[in-house]
C-alpha cells in the first residue's frame, strides 16, 4: 500500500485503492449500439465509466435514443408500415429507436427511421404522422411501483394510459382510459 504525506497531517495517509469493476463480474461497456441490442435481456447494462446502471429504472429523457419495449411481451414499439405496432426487435433494423425530446414539459418520441413523432389521432389510435411535436404528440412518463412505467397521454385535460386493445381481431396501440385496467408496463432501454 502507497502512504502519502499531507502538509495537514504528519502521520501517513493510504492511498486508495482502484477498484476494477470487471473483477466483480461486470464487464466493459458495449462499443456500439448494435452490441447494446445484444444485452436488451440483460438486468443492468455498464455505463461508460464502468458504472452497473439498471436500465428497466430509468425514464427516458431528451437527447437520448431509446427502445420501448413492453415489459410483458419484451416486444419493441416498431413503426411498421407507418403504424406504431409491437414487434420483436431486429438488429437489422432501426425502426425501433425512438429518440425523446422534451417541448413545454411534455416527452416526444420521434422515431428515427421516419423522422416522425409518436402521437394519437382524433380518437384513441397511436400514430406516427407528425412531423414536429403538438399536443396530440405529448407524453408523460410514471413510474410504477413494481419496476418499468406507464406511458400517458393527454385526453380533453386529463391523461391517459396508453395500453393495447384488441378490435376485430386485431391488436392497437391505444389510449385506453384513465385508471390502470390495461395500461401497459414500458421498459426504456437507451440504445
Amino acid at each position: 500500500m502507497d502512504l502519502t504525506q499531507t502538509a495537514l497531517s504528519p502521520s501517513p495517509i493510504p492511498k486508495p485503492e482502484i477498484i476494477n469493476p470487471t473483477s466483480f463480474g461486470a464487464r466493459p461497456p458495449p462499443s456500439s449500439p448494435t452490441d447494446r441490442l445484444a444485452d436488451i435481456d440483460r438486468l443492468a447494462d455498464i455505463d461508460h465509466m464502468g458504472r452497473v446502471t439498471h436500465s428497466r429504472h430509468l425514464g427516458p429523457h431528451p437527447n437520448a435514443t431509446f427502445l420501448i419495449r413492453d415489459a410483458d411481451s419484451g416486444h419493441a414499439l416498431t413503426l411498421i408500415d407507418g403504424e406504431p405496432l409491437l414487434s420483436p426487435p431486429d438488429k437489422s433494423d432501426r425502426s425501433f429507436h425512438w429518440t425523446c425530446v422534451e417541448t413545454k414539459g411534455w416527452l416526444g418520441f420521434r422515431n428515427e427511421v421516419s423522422g416522425w413523432f409518436l402521437g394519437h389521432d382524433e380518437g384513441y389510435f397511436l400514430r406516427c404522422a407528425a412531423e414536429w411535436q403538438g399536443v396530440w404528440e405529448g407524453f408523460k412518463v410514471k413510474v410504477r411501483p413494481d419496476g418499468g412505467f406507464v406511458l400517458l397521454a393527454e385526453h380533453d385535460g386529463g391523461l391517459w394510459y396508453v395500453g393495447m386493445k384488441v378490435e376485430n381481431g386485431i391488436e392497437r396501440l391505444e389510449k385506453v382510459g384513465e385508471g390502470e385496467e390495461g395500461g401497459m408496463t414500458w421498459e426504456f432501454i437507451r440504445v
